[in-house]
Formats: C-alpha cells, sequence, structure tokens
C-alpha cells in the first residue's frame, strides 16, 4: 500500500503542477492534491505509509517551480500528523465513515493552509498574503470538500481493528 500511495501522490503532484497555474488565477486558491490525499490517507490507515510518500511531489514540484524542494517537503509534513490526529480521535470514539470524513476535511483544509503559509513566507512575499486571503480561503473550502471525498474514498482499505472482542 506504500508504494500505490507514493504512486498516486506524485501524479497528483503533476496534476497539481499543470491544473493549478492553468485553472487558479491565485496560486492560493488552488486546492493542494498531494497534501489532501495525504490527510485523507493517513486518517484511515496511519501516517507510516505516507512517510515516504512526502519525498515525491515535493520533488516533483520543486523541479517544476522556482521554489526549492525541500520548501515543498517543509510544507507537506503536517499533513500526515493531521490524518494521525483524526485516525486517533476516530479511534478513541469508534467514529463511523461520515464522521471520519468531516474531521478529515477540517484537517486537509488546516493543511492547505500551513502548505500555503509555509511557501509564501518561503517565497519571500508575506506582504501579499492580506490581499489574497480570500482566495486562500476559497482553496481552504475547496480542499476540505475534496479532503472529504477523498477519506470516504479511502474507507473501505482503512486498517481493521483485529481480534475477538475488537
Amino acid at each position: 500500500m506504500t508504494l500505490l500511495v507514493i504512486a498516486v501522490t506524485a501524479a497528483l503532484a503533476l496534476v497539481q503542477a499543470g491544473a493549478a497555474p492553468a485553472l487558479f488565477a491565485d496560486p492560493l486558491a488552488a486546492p493542494v492534491l498531494p497534501a489532501i490525499l495525504l490527510v485523507a490517507w493517513a486518517a484511515q490507515r496511519g501516517p507510516e505509509e505516507c512517510w515516504p510518500a512526502i519525498p515525491a511531489p515535493a520533488v516533483i514540484l520543486g523541479v517544476l517551480s522556482d521554489e526549492r524542494a525541500g520548501w515543498f517537503l517543509v510544507a507537506l509534513l503536517p499533513a500526515p500528523l493531521l490524518g494521525l490526529v483524526v485516525l486517533r480521535r476516530a479511534r478513541r470514539t469508534g467514529a463511523g465513515a461520515v464522521r471520519r470524513a468531516l474531521w478529515s476535511a477540517a484537517a486537509a483544509a488546516l493543511a492547505v493552509l500551513l502548505y500555503g503559509i509555509v511557501l509564501t513566507l518561503a517565497a519571500g512575499v508575506a506582504a501579499d498574503l492580506p490581499a489574497s486571503t480570500g482566495d486562500a480561503m476559497a482553496g481552504v473550502v475547496l480542499s476540505a470538500m475534496l479532503g472529504a471525498g477523498m477519506a470516504l474514498a479511502a474507507w473501505p482499505l482503512r486498517r481493521r481493528e483485529r481480534g475477538l472482542f475488537a
């Protein structure tokens, strides 16, 4: 499953690099597909499968942009951590698919917001951040909706508790 998530995040990074500039005037308005997938996957299967998947989109996005790949790596790091928070909360409360998808949506929105802030600071254009707040919030909302959809799509792949009384 780790190879699957690596391949899918790499493919989504290519889509991100090609579709985001074409579809969105402001890069902060674009959903960050690799981060959303990492949150949803970590919320269903755990972050141990997501950590090896982070360098692939970071390198692809770094090569195809003006920013260094290391900044993309740093910007993607919160995604599996937020997915882990969702996973632990879901296990503790016994949450089902819908509740886990809603929590994944919130985690994906926060991951994309943090991603945008890190890359804005890395590019040295932090002064432009207040002017693009509306576009950034539109991207966060779109990312939340995609995060819920990806979490629901990953629901059948979740790890199930094993044991006689689990």
